[in-house]
């Protein structure tokens, strides 16, 4: 995957999508499979901001039947099936403990109700040819049995529970980037820190935007037939750049994520508030991942950062509903948040906007504004982000009077994708142990790289580069090399937060930041002073704002 900003500059587009994140990514890739000349910018790196700061889930949404919202309910878990199809290797099943407390919303006959509808929604969850994605139905147990699964539950007036099954994201950053890889592979132009700074506007249409590479301060345009504002928490701004044209309007909510020491047993939990609102406990490499919250956030997004105040209030809503839990601002391992776009006449409610829909929104601009050669996509959940994709590149196909072409990313596997069954694929990895690699970094290699983890191995050009980075996680030198050269990592957190797992559990030690950031300055030609700005910017990120 080369950047050349300047050679996309030079070429006639299509499609220019504005925005690397999970809709972009799908966006680019659709269009480039049904043979669309696509162009992919985002200010920053691919699936850096909202993509990156999920519960790690690919889920049908159980929540939504509460808003009666079904469609999006049965919406979201075929796609969820449709994840495990075509990323093996990155989605998978997770068992969840529901319990059931008193008698009423939060009673055991609620939520039986609740999951026996859920399952009939995903009647084909088993549609799926490998045996262990095929996903069963819910469970009942009693309070005794709950508990013994998951003894940190509050045990007064549990009446019971259910497990039920939803899908997890090994690496949310990578799921994001591999439609992007899969576009590049079938002919789009992509590039990360290009910052759309205006739209080209000329009369009634737009013929694309004009840009900055962030990297070398070099301004291009880049001239398309449409242009895709899929900016997520910036799509407003975008729009607000067709001067004297109305924008429309976004609410933004803030969700953070804890990683804690395991408060979990075996299986993740949800958890529901005494105000109706729920959050999970998940299992994530050997800690608990908790989230998300739900409030509204009306600063700049560029200003956006975790505090301490979000992590204080969010731990004592974690304790209040699970008391046992007694978690102590020492026991948060690492923290992350992102700011969702929510369509703002979705919701009245202005200071909560837990209850507001997921529902995506599509706009023609021509429709909406008499602007032509723009569509913007807002709203929507990472489950679903692929039949967003489909359904407006249906809609750009028609705008450029070409043949109808089916979608095909339901049945495509993404990048790397290539696999049949996980299991299988793995233990034939871990037999040959390619370069006599212990079965852990193979394993390792093969969650992040499904069928291309041979593709990082050929990057080790000595045998230090087979080596760990550090001895408490199985990421290779070799991933650090392959990040820069294949997958377009530019700055320090991009391999360390988003190619590899170095920084998922956060800070790893300032000597593997400062040995990951020489690797990438021999590599890039850093001078000291942009090595040392990029050792800074990690990091801030461990540390959330006062307040």
């Amino acid at each position: 995957m080369i950047r050349d900003i300047e050679r996309m500059a030079k070429k006639p587009h299509d499609v220019l999508v504005i925005g690397g994140g999970i809709t972009g990514a799908f966006i680019a890739w659709d269009c480039a499979l049904r043979g669309l000349r696509a162009a992919l910018i985002d200010k920053g790196d691919f699936g850096a901001a909202t993509s990156a700061a999920t519960s790690k889930l690919i889920h049908g949404g159980l929540r939504y039947l509460k808003t009666l919202e079904v469609g999006l309910v049965r919406e979201s878990l075929q796609e969820r099936r449709v994840m495990e199809i075509i990323a093996p290797h990155l989605v998978y099943p997770l068992p969840f403990v529901f319990p059931a407390y008193g008698w009423g919303m939060r009673g055991l006959p609620a939520v039986v109700s609740a999951m026996v509808f859920y399952d009939t929604l995903s009647y084909d969850r088993k549609w799926i040819n490998d045996d262990d994605k095929k996903i069963p139905g819910h469970e009942t147990y009693s309070a005794e049995e709950v508990l013994e699964l998951e003894p940190v539950l509050n045990a007064d007036e549990l009446k019971g529970g259910v497990i039920y099954y939803d899908c997890q994201m090994y690496s949310p950053e990578r799921l994001t980037l591999e439609p992007i890889l899969s576009a590049a592979e079938y002919g789009a132009e992509v590039a990360n820190y290009v910052k759309a700074e205006d739209l080209i506007l000329e009369g009634d249409r737009i013929l694309g935007a004009h840009v900055r590479d962030l990297l070398t301060g070099t301004r291009y345009d880049l001239k398309a037939t449409v242009t895709v504002n899929a900016a997520g928490p910036w799509a407003d701004l975008i729009l607000g750049k067709i001067r004297g044209k109305k924008h429309h309007g976004l609410l933004r909510s803030k969700g953070i994520h804890l990683i804690t020491r395991p408060l979990h047993k075996d299986h993740a939990v949800v958890l529901q508030t005494k105000s109706g609102r729920h959050f999970f406990i998940i299992p994530w490499r050997g800690y608990s991942l908790i989230g998300t919250t739900d409030v509204i956030y009306k600063g700049d997004p560029d200003d956006f950062k975790v505090t301490e105040g979000d992590i204080r209030d969010f731990l004592q809503e974690i304790n209040t509903t699970v008391t046992a839990a007694n978690l102590k601002r020492e026991d948060v391992r690492f923290h992350y948040g992102g700011l969702r776009p929510i369509v703002e006449k979705e919701t009245s409610v202005e200071v909560e906007v837990y209850d507001a829909s997921r529902k995506y929104e599509i706009y023609d601009h021509e429709e909406d504004d008499r602007i032509k050669g723009l569509m913007t996509a807002i709203g929507g959940k990472y489950t679903t982000s692929r039949n967003m994709a489909r359904q407006l590149v249906d809609t750009i196909i028609r705008k450029l009077c070409r043949e109808p072409e089916a979608c095909q990313t339901h049945t495509t596997p993404l990048y790397g994708g290539e696999i049949g069954r996980y299991e299988s694929f793995v233990a034939r990895a871990r037999i040959l142990r390619p370069a006599g690699l212990d079965e852990e970094i193979v394993g390792n290699l093969c969650r992040n790289h499904g069928s291309r983890y041979l593709d990082v191995i050929a990057c080790a050009g000595k045998k230090k580069h087979l080596e760990r980075v550090c001895g408490q996680f199985p990421d290779i030198h070799a991933q650090i090399l392959h990040a820069m050269s294949a997958e377009m990592a530019k700055c320090l957190d991009d391999v360390l937060f988003r190619r590899t797992g170095l920084c998922t559990l956060g800070n790893p030690g300032d000597d593997v930041i400062e040995q990951v950031a020489d690797t990438m300055a021999k590599e890039l030609g850093w001078k000291k002073a942009r090595r040392n700005a990029e050792i800074e910017k990690v990091l801030n990120a461990f540390v959330p704002l006062a307040g």
